[in-house]
């Protein structure tokens, strides 16, 4: 399931989080617009300081660094805390989406008298709720609450490709292509909907081969999601990826690159994009500044009419794009030229 020596070296990247952090505050509450019912509407967005991933206490996806908002002496009063606030922010929003820096139905990090409590508090509050798991979680009896307080429930699992080859030695996830069918079949039984996430360019391969594997991805995801969610990768901090990053042994994937597979899938599949870090140097960015793309990706994703971005997309002049993704596929390894140059002429960039 994983390759032990990668493991180890990922988890030695990942410092112990030490800071002192409100253990009775969300990290944070933020609105913004989502379609989870079908079409674009204001949904409140919470993230739950836990205790962290079961999985990165055991070691870690290279590319994640959620565990830095984390804090190791949270217990349940103090989630019923983060509960109550949550609910004091809601006002008229009837749409939520929840994250934990890990999995909302693992009884671990969320005991399930918090998750009955929470569940108290929004049935009569909120009309649309998504919250995120790992697929070992999702089972009949955890989704039972849920299904008795009649919450129009939307589950969100991080798939990140359906290549069992990527999962294992360039995301390190510990799941297979497997276990999210039978993960997303126990859902399609319970009639609780499904938010695949898939990774966009995860290290070690290049930007046309990540490019086909969202494709073929994508197509193999679809008869089981409502959605599916592709999320390129963004440089999160203390991961083997920003590792990679400050060498200059990685670069995150192109606006180009997004823009082309929304356009290509987006009349078949309900396939959406909101790029965290987008046109940032973390982020999927181009080579030069493109406001614009970024704005039409994300406002095409949110009326799923890929139209007018399609337009603007065949309207620029992509030769140089077209030929660095072409060299990039041709090379030994997938780097970002601008950081190299850097190193090489004495840059001060940390590594």
């Amino acid at each position: 399931m994983v390759v032990r020596d990668y493991s180890l070296y990922i988890k030695s990247l990942m410092h112990e989080n030490n800071r002192k952090n409100d253990v009775d505050k969300p990290v944070s509450i933020w609105k913004e617009l989502d379609r989870l019912r079908g079409s674009p509407e204001k949904t409140m967005v919470c993230i739950f300081r836990t205790t962290g991933c079961a999985w990165y206490k055991f070691t870690a996806c290279s590319m994640c660094g959620y565990f830095n908002d984390t804090s190791p002496e949270i217990v349940d009063e103090n989630l019923m805390r983060q509960v109550d606030t949550l609910y004091d922010s809601l006002n008229d929003t009837k749409v939520l989406k929840i994250f934990t820096s890990g999995s909302f139905l693992d009884p671990n990090e969320v005991h399930p008298a918090v998750r009955d409590y929470f569940i108290d508090r929004m049935k009569d509050k909120v009309d649309k709720l998504l919250v995120e798991s790992r697929t070992e979680y999702i089972k009949p009896e955890t989704l039972q609450p849920f299904k008795k307080a009649k919450i129009d429930l939307r589950i969100a699992i991080g798939l990140e490709s359906a290549d069992d080859y990527i999962m294992k030695y360039s995301v390190n996830k510990g799941s297979t292509l497997k276990k999210f069918i039978d993960a997303a079949k126990i859902l399609q039984q319970e009639k609780i909907e499904l938010r695949t996430y898939l990774l966009f360019k995860p290290p070690f391969i290049s930007e046309k081969m990540a490019i086909a594997d969202i494709e073929k991805s994508v197509s193999i995801v679809a008869p089981y999601s409502a959605d599916i969610s592709i999320n390129p990768m963004n440089i999160q901090k203390n991961t083997l990826v920003e590792k990679l990053w400050k060498k200059g042994l990685y670069r995150p994937p192109r606006l180009y690159s997004l823009a082309k597979i929304l356009i290509d899938l987006g009349s078949q599949y309900p396939v959406l994009s909101y790029p965290t870090g987008g046109n940032k140097e973390r982020g999927v960015h181009n080579d030069k500044y493109d406001g614009k793309l970024l704005d039409l990706i994300m406002q095409s994703s949110l009326d799923h009419d890929f139209g007018e971005l399609s337009d603007y997309y065949n309207s620029l002049d992509l030769e140089d794009y077209r030929y660095d993704l072409d060299l990039e596929d041709k090379m030994f390894f997938q780097g970002d030229y601008m950081t190299l140059l850097k190193r090489l002429s004495g840059s001060s960039i940390t590594y």
